[in-house]
């Protein structure tokens, strides 16, 4: 599968999960703008995610992009996204590469620009599928109890569903 463009939330969460080894082992190569550089690896200094970052960098899936910002007649497509989201959003469209991105908003955007995107969520369900983690429901938990995560039951239910993880 070609690479990935990817929001700074999903580097986070799967660091958090100790998982982040499943970007590289499902896209090969993840590309994030200079702008989620920055927020995770410059900005989160002292966190996890930071030191998981700089070692992708190193280890060469991981590579970081610079984006020329939007003209203006796209501006106000992205206004109400944070700089990491713009650019994340803008290097996929423009790379023509699946969106890694958790938040509302920047799904939205997304959806509305016709970009393929998945998250966190999907990340998971997809490496559950092609049987490089055990399970999703341990992950899911773990999302809920020790990040700042948020999803609702029915979302829980159905990624267990599609998981083939559903007890009746």
């Amino acid at each position: 599968m070609p690479g990935v463009v990817s929001n700074s939330s999903p580097l986070v969460y799967l660091t958090r999960l100790g998982r982040l080894e499943l970007l590289p082992a499902l896209y090969r190569e993840v590309m994030i703008p200079t702008a989620v550089w920055t927020e995770v690896a410059i900005d989160g200094r002292g966190r996890p995610e930071a030191d998981a970052v700089q070692k992708a960098l190193a280890e060469g899936w991981l590579k970081v992009e610079r984006v020329i910002e939007v003209c203006e007649s796209e501006e106000e497509v992205f206004a109400s996204l944070g700089a990491g989201e713009r650019e994340a959003i803008i290097l996929a469209q423009r790379r023509n590469a699946m969106l890694l991105i958790d938040e509302a908003e920047g799904r939205a955007v997304a959806c509305r620009l016709a970009l393929r995107h998945t998250g966190t969520l999907g990340v998971l369900l997809e490496a559950r599928s092609r049987g490089l983690i055990p399970g999703v429901r341990p992950e899911l938990e773990r999302l809920r109890e020790q990040t700042n995560f948020r999803f609702t039951e029915e979302l829980f239910d159905s990624i267990l569903r599609n998981a083939g993880e559903m007890q009746t």
